[in-house]
Protein backbone atom coordinates (compact mmCIF):
# COMPACT_ATOMS: atom_id res chain seq x y z
CA UNK A 1 0.00 0.00 0.00
CA UNK A 2 1.09 3.66 -0.72
CA UNK A 3 1.62 5.60 1.79
CA UNK A 4 0.23 9.22 2.88
CA UNK A 5 3.12 11.23 4.20
CA UNK A 6 2.72 14.34 6.56
CA UNK A 7 4.56 16.80 4.27
CA UNK A 8 2.15 15.93 1.69
CA UNK A 9 -0.75 16.43 3.95
CA UNK A 10 0.08 19.38 5.72
CA UNK A 11 1.19 20.53 2.07
CA UNK A 12 -2.54 19.52 1.03
CA UNK A 13 -4.22 21.35 4.63
CA UNK A 14 -2.24 24.40 3.29
CA UNK A 15 -3.85 25.10 0.33
CA UNK A 16 -7.24 24.39 1.16
CA UNK A 17 -6.90 27.19 3.64
CA UNK A 18 -6.82 29.41 0.51
CA UNK A 19 -10.43 28.05 -0.43
CA UNK A 20 -12.30 27.44 1.85
CA UNK A 21 -12.97 28.32 5.72
CA UNK A 22 -14.05 25.16 7.08
CA UNK A 23 -12.04 22.53 9.43
CA UNK A 24 -9.78 20.45 7.21
CA UNK A 25 -8.21 17.30 8.75
CA UNK A 26 -6.60 14.88 6.58
CA UNK A 27 -6.08 11.20 8.12
CA UNK A 28 -3.83 7.86 7.29
CA UNK A 29 -4.51 4.72 6.71
CA UNK A 30 -4.60 4.10 10.30
CA UNK A 31 -7.27 6.53 10.92
CA UNK A 32 -4.81 8.93 13.01
CA UNK A 33 -5.35 12.73 11.95
CA UNK A 34 -1.56 13.68 10.45
CA UNK A 35 -2.23 17.24 9.33
CA UNK A 36 -5.30 19.71 10.48
CA UNK A 37 -6.42 23.35 10.30
CA UNK A 38 -7.10 22.54 13.82
CA UNK A 39 -3.52 21.93 14.63
CA UNK A 40 -4.35 21.00 18.27
CA UNK A 41 -6.39 17.58 17.12
CA UNK A 42 -3.24 16.26 15.38
CA UNK A 43 -1.97 13.06 16.45
CA UNK A 44 -5.53 12.41 17.31
CA UNK A 45 -7.51 9.39 16.52
CA UNK A 46 -10.31 9.63 14.68
CA UNK A 47 -13.04 6.72 14.22
CA UNK A 48 -14.90 8.25 10.93
CA UNK A 49 -11.51 7.94 9.28
CA UNK A 50 -11.18 4.30 10.34
CA UNK A 51 -15.04 3.72 9.29
CA UNK A 52 -13.94 5.33 5.66
CA UNK A 53 -10.69 3.02 5.67
CA UNK A 54 -13.04 -0.18 6.34
CA UNK A 55 -15.32 0.45 4.34
CA UNK A 56 -13.40 2.33 1.21
CA UNK A 57 -16.43 4.90 0.58
CA UNK A 58 -17.29 8.18 2.06
CA UNK A 59 -18.63 8.24 5.64
CA UNK A 60 -20.97 11.38 6.72
CA UNK A 61 -20.84 12.21 10.47
CA UNK A 62 -24.14 13.99 12.05
CA UNK A 63 -23.21 14.90 15.55
CA UNK A 64 -19.64 15.02 17.44
CA UNK A 65 -20.36 12.42 20.08
CA UNK A 66 -20.97 9.41 17.59
CA UNK A 67 -17.36 8.24 16.52
CA UNK A 68 -14.51 8.98 18.71
CA UNK A 69 -12.67 11.62 18.42
CA UNK A 70 -14.62 13.02 15.03
CA UNK A 71 -16.54 16.28 14.86
CA UNK A 72 -19.84 16.28 12.60
CA UNK A 73 -18.69 16.47 8.51
CA UNK A 74 -18.06 14.52 5.69
CA UNK A 75 -15.10 12.29 5.12
CA UNK A 76 -14.32 10.66 2.10
CA UNK A 77 -11.26 8.46 1.12
CA UNK A 78 -8.27 8.99 -0.77
CA UNK A 79 -7.28 7.26 -3.76
CA UNK A 80 -3.76 7.09 -5.42
CA UNK A 81 -3.48 4.29 -8.27
CA UNK A 82 -6.57 3.17 -7.21
CA UNK A 83 -5.57 2.29 -3.48
CA UNK A 84 -6.73 3.67 -0.35
CA UNK A 85 -4.16 5.77 1.40
CA UNK A 86 -5.74 8.34 3.12
CA UNK A 87 -8.82 10.10 4.63
CA UNK A 88 -9.82 13.78 4.02
CA UNK A 89 -12.55 15.37 6.71
CA UNK A 90 -14.70 18.13 5.83
CA UNK A 91 -15.77 19.95 9.23
CA UNK A 92 -19.89 20.89 8.73
CA UNK A 93 -23.48 19.16 7.89
CA UNK A 94 -23.50 16.64 5.65
CA UNK A 95 -26.27 17.79 3.88
CA UNK A 96 -25.16 20.87 3.81
CA UNK A 97 -21.47 20.88 2.68
CA UNK A 98 -22.00 17.31 0.41
CA UNK A 99 -21.75 19.04 -3.28
CA UNK A 100 -18.54 21.46 -1.55
CA UNK A 101 -17.25 18.50 -0.11
CA UNK A 102 -16.67 16.45 -3.58
CA UNK A 103 -14.91 19.31 -5.46
CA UNK A 104 -12.55 19.80 -2.26
CA UNK A 105 -12.39 15.51 -2.20
CA UNK A 106 -11.54 16.12 -6.16
CA UNK A 107 -9.10 18.31 -5.67
CA UNK A 108 -7.01 16.35 -3.31
CA UNK A 109 -6.98 13.71 -5.01
CA UNK A 110 -5.38 16.08 -7.96
CA UNK A 111 -3.30 17.12 -5.58
CA UNK A 112 -1.86 14.11 -4.09
CA UNK A 113 -1.09 12.78 -7.38
CA UNK A 114 1.06 15.97 -8.37
CA UNK A 115 3.07 15.26 -4.96
CA UNK A 116 3.89 12.18 -5.86
CA UNK A 117 4.89 13.00 -9.33
CA UNK A 118 6.95 15.47 -8.12
CA UNK A 119 8.56 13.07 -5.64
CA UNK A 120 9.17 10.34 -8.35
CA UNK A 121 10.47 13.14 -10.67
CA UNK A 122 13.34 14.38 -7.64
CA UNK A 123 13.90 11.10 -7.15
CA UNK A 124 15.19 10.11 -10.43
CA UNK A 125 16.98 13.38 -11.00
CA UNK A 126 18.71 12.38 -7.67
CA UNK A 127 19.62 8.85 -9.10
CA UNK A 128 20.63 10.05 -11.90
CA UNK A 129 23.10 13.17 -10.89
CA UNK A 130 24.24 10.23 -8.40
CA UNK A 131 24.99 7.52 -11.80
CA UNK A 132 26.50 11.27 -13.38
CA UNK A 133 28.56 11.28 -10.61
CA UNK A 134 30.04 8.00 -10.48
CA UNK A 135 30.17 7.91 -14.09
CA UNK A 136 33.18 11.48 -14.34
CA UNK A 137 34.65 9.68 -11.31
CA UNK A 138 35.42 6.91 -13.15
CA UNK A 139 34.20 4.76 -9.79
CA UNK A 140 32.35 1.62 -11.80
CA UNK A 141 34.17 -1.77 -11.57
CA UNK A 142 32.25 -3.35 -13.80
CA UNK A 143 32.13 -1.51 -17.40
CA UNK A 144 28.57 -3.87 -18.42
CA UNK A 145 26.83 -3.26 -15.12
CA UNK A 146 27.68 0.46 -15.26
CA UNK A 147 26.85 0.81 -18.82
CA UNK A 148 23.34 -1.00 -17.92
CA UNK A 149 22.49 1.40 -15.38
CA UNK A 150 22.50 4.19 -17.90
CA UNK A 151 20.09 1.98 -20.64
CA UNK A 152 17.69 1.34 -17.47
CA UNK A 153 18.25 5.63 -16.92
CA UNK A 154 17.79 6.21 -20.54
CA UNK A 155 21.17 7.53 -21.23
CA UNK A 156 22.84 6.61 -24.29
CA UNK A 157 26.59 5.50 -23.28
CA UNK A 158 28.33 5.33 -26.71
CA UNK A 159 27.43 8.20 -28.07
CA UNK A 160 29.74 11.72 -28.34
CA UNK A 161 29.06 13.82 -25.62
CA UNK A 162 31.05 17.84 -25.01
CA UNK A 163 31.08 18.28 -21.28
CA UNK A 164 30.47 22.11 -20.09
CA UNK A 165 31.33 23.01 -16.06
CA UNK A 166 29.54 25.64 -14.55
CA UNK A 167 30.80 27.66 -11.37
CA UNK A 168 28.55 30.35 -9.67
CA UNK A 169 30.62 32.50 -7.87
CA UNK A 170 28.16 34.44 -4.93
CA UNK A 171 29.31 38.24 -3.86
CA UNK A 172 31.72 37.68 -0.67
CA UNK A 173 29.75 40.32 1.07
CA UNK A 174 26.51 38.56 0.63
CA UNK A 175 25.29 36.87 4.06
CA UNK A 176 23.40 34.31 2.46
CA UNK A 177 22.06 31.68 3.89
CA UNK A 178 23.27 28.01 2.27
CA UNK A 179 19.51 27.13 1.41
CA UNK A 180 19.17 30.59 -0.48
CA UNK A 181 22.63 30.13 -1.99
CA UNK A 182 21.49 26.20 -3.60
CA UNK A 183 17.83 28.03 -4.42
CA UNK A 184 20.43 30.52 -6.69
CA UNK A 185 21.98 27.74 -7.84
CA UNK A 186 19.23 25.50 -8.82
CA UNK A 187 17.49 28.90 -10.63
CA UNK A 188 20.78 29.16 -12.57
CA UNK A 189 21.09 26.15 -13.89
CA UNK A 190 17.63 26.27 -15.04
CA UNK A 191 17.63 29.34 -16.54
CA UNK A 192 21.01 27.80 -18.24
CA UNK A 193 19.61 24.82 -19.45
CA UNK A 194 16.37 27.00 -20.70
CA UNK A 195 18.86 29.28 -22.74
CA UNK A 196 21.30 26.61 -24.50
CA UNK A 197 18.17 24.19 -24.65
CA UNK A 198 18.52 20.82 -23.79
CA UNK A 199 18.10 17.70 -25.85
CA UNK A 200 16.42 14.15 -24.85
CA UNK A 201 20.01 12.98 -24.44
CA UNK A 202 21.69 16.32 -22.83
CA UNK A 203 22.45 15.64 -19.34
CA UNK A 204 21.91 18.56 -16.83
CA UNK A 205 22.81 18.09 -13.12
CA UNK A 206 24.63 19.53 -10.09
CA UNK A 207 27.89 18.95 -9.51
CA UNK A 208 29.10 20.73 -6.23
CA UNK A 209 27.87 23.10 -3.99
CA UNK A 210 28.37 25.90 -6.16
CA UNK A 211 28.28 24.31 -9.22
CA UNK A 212 26.58 22.48 -11.60
CA UNK A 213 27.33 20.20 -15.12
CA UNK A 214 25.80 19.64 -18.93
CA UNK A 215 26.68 17.10 -21.33
CA UNK A 216 26.02 18.02 -24.31
CA UNK A 217 25.20 14.92 -27.09
CA UNK A 218 25.35 17.47 -30.11
CA UNK A 219 26.88 20.55 -29.49
CA UNK A 220 26.96 23.22 -32.18
CA UNK A 221 30.08 24.84 -33.39
CA UNK A 222 28.51 28.09 -31.66
CA UNK A 223 28.03 26.81 -28.28
CA UNK A 224 30.49 28.32 -27.03
CA UNK A 225 29.55 31.81 -27.93
CA UNK A 226 25.74 30.62 -26.92
CA UNK A 227 27.29 29.98 -23.62
CA UNK A 228 28.93 33.50 -23.39
CA UNK A 229 25.57 35.72 -24.52
CA UNK A 230 23.82 33.32 -21.85
CA UNK A 231 25.55 33.53 -18.86
CA UNK A 232 26.43 37.58 -19.84
CA UNK A 233 22.14 38.20 -19.69
CA UNK A 234 22.28 36.10 -15.91
CA UNK A 235 25.40 37.47 -14.38
CA UNK A 236 24.52 40.32 -11.75
CA UNK A 237 26.18 41.81 -8.93
CA UNK A 238 25.14 39.40 -6.81
CA UNK A 239 26.50 36.08 -8.46
CA UNK A 240 29.07 35.45 -11.22
CA UNK A 241 29.02 32.75 -13.69
CA UNK A 242 32.51 31.20 -15.14
CA UNK A 243 32.07 28.16 -17.78
CA UNK A 244 34.64 25.60 -18.95
CA UNK A 245 34.12 23.35 -21.99
CA UNK A 246 36.12 20.14 -22.52
CA UNK A 247 36.11 19.08 -26.41
CA UNK A 248 33.55 16.72 -28.02
CA UNK A 249 34.70 13.03 -27.10
CA UNK A 250 33.23 9.63 -27.72
CA UNK A 251 31.86 7.18 -25.42
CA UNK A 252 32.13 6.36 -21.63
CA UNK A 253 35.61 7.14 -21.01
CA UNK A 254 35.25 9.84 -23.17
CA UNK A 255 32.93 12.12 -21.55
CA UNK A 256 35.49 11.75 -18.54
CA UNK A 257 38.30 13.21 -20.36
CA UNK A 258 36.12 15.59 -22.05
CA UNK A 259 35.08 16.41 -18.36
CA UNK A 260 38.75 16.41 -17.14
CA UNK A 261 39.07 19.15 -19.55
CA UNK A 262 35.97 20.87 -18.95
CA UNK A 263 37.76 21.31 -15.24
CA UNK A 264 40.98 22.47 -16.56
CA UNK A 265 39.15 25.15 -18.47
CA UNK A 266 36.90 26.04 -15.76
CA UNK A 267 40.27 27.00 -13.90
CA UNK A 268 41.81 29.45 -16.46
CA UNK A 269 38.18 30.90 -16.90
CA UNK A 270 38.55 31.82 -12.41
CA UNK A 271 41.85 32.79 -13.00
CA UNK A 272 41.78 35.25 -15.84
CA UNK A 273 37.91 35.78 -14.76
CA UNK A 274 36.47 35.02 -17.87
CA UNK A 275 33.06 33.97 -18.04
CA UNK A 276 33.91 30.85 -20.75
CA UNK A 277 37.56 29.28 -21.05
CA UNK A 278 37.58 26.23 -23.96
CA UNK A 279 39.99 23.83 -23.42
CA UNK A 280 40.55 23.49 -27.23
CA UNK A 281 41.65 27.64 -27.32
CA UNK A 282 44.09 26.68 -24.05
CA UNK A 283 47.91 26.72 -24.91
CA UNK A 284 50.43 26.29 -22.61
CA UNK A 285 47.90 26.49 -19.65
CA UNK A 286 46.63 23.01 -20.81
CA UNK A 287 50.08 21.92 -19.96
CA UNK A 288 50.80 23.57 -17.27
CA UNK A 289 47.28 22.25 -15.13
CA UNK A 290 48.93 18.25 -15.45
CA UNK A 291 52.45 19.21 -14.04
CA UNK A 292 52.62 18.59 -10.38
CA UNK A 293 52.41 21.10 -7.50
CA UNK A 294 55.90 20.01 -5.97
CA UNK A 295 57.63 20.09 -9.44
CA UNK A 296 56.29 23.65 -10.43
CA UNK A 297 56.97 25.02 -6.83
CA UNK A 298 60.59 23.61 -7.80
CA UNK A 299 61.37 24.93 -11.12
CA UNK A 300 60.29 28.69 -9.43
CA UNK A 301 62.67 27.99 -6.16
CA UNK A 302 65.55 27.43 -8.29
CA UNK A 303 65.58 29.57 -11.59
CA UNK A 304 63.06 32.75 -10.35
CA UNK A 305 62.79 32.50 -6.61
CA UNK A 306 62.63 36.38 -6.98
CA UNK A 307 58.81 36.38 -7.85
CA UNK A 308 58.14 34.95 -4.17
CA UNK A 309 60.07 38.50 -3.00
CA UNK A 310 57.64 41.32 -2.30
CA UNK A 311 60.39 43.76 -3.15
CA UNK A 312 60.31 42.89 -6.51
CA UNK A 313 56.37 42.46 -7.52
CA UNK A 314 57.35 45.17 -9.44
CA UNK A 315 59.64 43.95 -11.84
CA UNK A 316 57.49 40.76 -12.06
CA UNK A 317 54.65 42.60 -12.80
CA UNK A 318 56.85 44.43 -15.95
CA UNK A 319 58.00 41.33 -17.06
CA UNK A 320 54.67 39.53 -17.27
CA UNK A 321 53.34 42.73 -19.49
CA UNK A 322 56.49 42.74 -21.78
CA UNK A 323 55.61 39.27 -22.65
CA UNK A 324 52.07 39.50 -22.96
CA UNK A 325 53.04 42.06 -25.43
CA UNK A 326 55.17 39.78 -27.73
CA UNK A 327 58.21 41.49 -26.20
CA UNK A 328 57.72 44.91 -27.68
CA UNK A 329 59.10 47.42 -25.69
CA UNK A 330 57.25 50.15 -26.90
CA UNK A 331 53.24 47.96 -26.62
CA UNK A 332 54.51 46.93 -23.20
CA UNK A 333 55.84 50.45 -21.82
CA UNK A 334 52.19 51.88 -23.18
CA UNK A 335 50.55 49.51 -20.79
CA UNK A 336 52.25 49.64 -17.88
CA UNK A 337 52.38 53.63 -18.44
CA UNK A 338 55.53 53.99 -18.13
CA UNK A 339 58.94 55.30 -20.19
CA UNK A 340 60.54 52.70 -22.91
CA UNK A 341 63.87 53.63 -20.75
CA UNK A 342 61.91 52.82 -17.59
CA UNK A 343 60.99 49.53 -18.92
CA UNK A 344 64.29 48.39 -20.25
CA UNK A 345 66.10 48.84 -16.72
CA UNK A 346 63.34 46.69 -15.08
CA UNK A 347 63.90 43.71 -17.69
CA UNK A 348 68.03 44.43 -17.33
CA UNK A 349 67.08 44.16 -13.32
CA UNK A 350 65.34 41.16 -13.82
CA UNK A 351 68.51 39.81 -15.93
CA UNK A 352 70.76 40.49 -13.01
CA UNK A 353 68.91 38.79 -10.61
CA UNK A 354 67.68 35.27 -12.24
CA UNK A 355 70.79 35.26 -14.89
CA UNK A 356 67.64 34.83 -17.80
CA UNK A 357 67.27 37.95 -20.56
CA UNK A 358 63.39 38.05 -20.75
CA UNK A 359 64.53 39.75 -24.02
CA UNK A 360 65.57 36.89 -25.49
CA UNK A 361 63.49 34.33 -26.79
CA UNK A 362 65.21 31.11 -25.49
CA UNK A 363 64.83 33.05 -21.70
CA UNK A 364 61.50 34.10 -22.38
CA UNK A 365 59.79 30.44 -22.44
CA UNK A 366 61.73 29.91 -19.65
CA UNK A 367 60.19 33.04 -17.71
CA UNK A 368 56.53 32.44 -19.48
CA UNK A 369 56.41 29.13 -18.05
CA UNK A 370 57.56 30.30 -14.54
CA UNK A 371 54.75 32.73 -14.28
CA UNK A 372 52.44 30.23 -15.94
CA UNK A 373 53.51 28.03 -12.80
CA UNK A 374 53.10 30.95 -10.07
CA UNK A 375 49.38 31.58 -11.49
CA UNK A 376 48.55 28.12 -10.99
CA UNK A 377 49.94 28.18 -7.65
Amino acid sequence: MALLSEAIAQQIVLEMEKIIERNINIMDETGIIIASKDTERSGSFHEGALKVIQEGKPVPIYSDQSHQGSKAGMNMPIFFKDELIGVIGITGNPDEISDYAKIIHKMTEVMVKEAYVSQELELEKSVKERFVHEWLHEQWTDRSDFQLRGKTLQIAMGVSRQVLLFEVVHEKDQHDSELTRQERLRSVMKEVGDMIGIGRQDILVLWQSSQFILLKQKPSNALPDQVKECLRRLCSNQVGIHCGIGRKQRGMEGAVESFKEAEQALFFAEQKQQSVVVFHDLGIESIVYQIPEPVKKDFIERFFAVFYEKKHRQLVESVHVFLEHDQSITAASEALFIHKNTLQYRLKKMEQLTGFDPRKFQDAALYWLALAFLEKQ
